[in-house]
């Protein structure tokens, strides 16, 4: 079985077991079954009921005692969900529009307040997307680099919300890798190029130009992914040039 066929059933089996938990079908204190019985009344393996498990862990709709089993936690007043997967064009506009809301400031932010620590975190998520050949490394180290940016302005809601978008954000990533350019560079070495462009002002500290960049950087990605600009609602206001 591939990640990706391991990831869909996963996801079925979590939003089939916290129906049951929001529906009141498991209320609070209720004894789940064994990771066993689970795989065998889904049909699936244990690998696949243990990522479902640990996904409804963090989301505080479940606890599991070492040697007791899983218990539901808070019933039909389970947290809210995460953001749902990318399912079609709409939802990967709206992933980037909503990341240009957020990592634009990020960025300028962490031009600002950045440490020595963070720079170097930065150069290392850097350096190892630069290194990266296949598809799905290209998602995760381009994650890693853009979460980087996040926790180096020392607002831990920026990187928090990029880690719960974790999925929505690698999803368009993956694709971005997946296609060739038109031109002598890879979208690889488009992308390397753009991050390079923040990580020097975010080491120059220039809260001005780091914020250009990855405005630069995400709507680059959002025409090279989509093929088209997508024409926002509203006049956005458009960052100054670099000079």
């Amino acid at each position: 079985m591939s990640a990706t066929e391991k990831t869909k059933l996963s996801q079925k089996l979590y939003e089939t077991l916290r129906q049951r938990v929001e529906s009141g079908e498991w209320s609070q204190g209720t004894r789940i079954p064994t990771e066993m019985e689970l795989a065998s009344q889904h049909a699936v393996s244990r690998p696949v009921v243990r990522e479902a498990l640990v996904r409804l862990r963090d989301d505080g709709v479940i606890s599991s005692k070492r040697g007791s089993g899983s218990y539901v936690l808070n019933g039909g007043n389970a947290g809210p969900r995460k953001f749902r997967e990318i399912e079609n064009v709409a939802d990967v506009i709206h992933a980037f529009e909503f990341r240009l809301s957020v990592e634009c400031d990020a960025a300028a932010l962490a031009a600002v307040r950045r440490g020595e620590a963070d720079l170097q975190a930065l150069y290392a998520a850097h350096e190892a997307f630069g290194q990266t050949v296949d598809d799905e490394g290209f998602g995760d180290l381009d994650f890693d680099f853009h979460l980087a940016v996040a926790r180096a302005s020392h607002n831990p809601m920026y990187s928090t919300t990029m880690s719960m978008l974790h999925r929505q954000i690698v999803f368009g990533m993956r694709l971005i890798g997946q296609f060739p350019s038109s031109g002598s560079q890879t979208r690889r070495d488009l992308v390397e190029s753009e991050h390079a462009q923040i990580v020097e002002a975010i080491a120059t500290q220039n809260g001005q130009h780091a914020y250009n960049a990855m405005f630069e950087h995400l709507s680059n990605s959002r025409r090279r992914l989509l093929g088209f600009d997508a024409v926002p609602d509203w006049n956005r206001h458009q960052p100054t040039t670099p000079g």
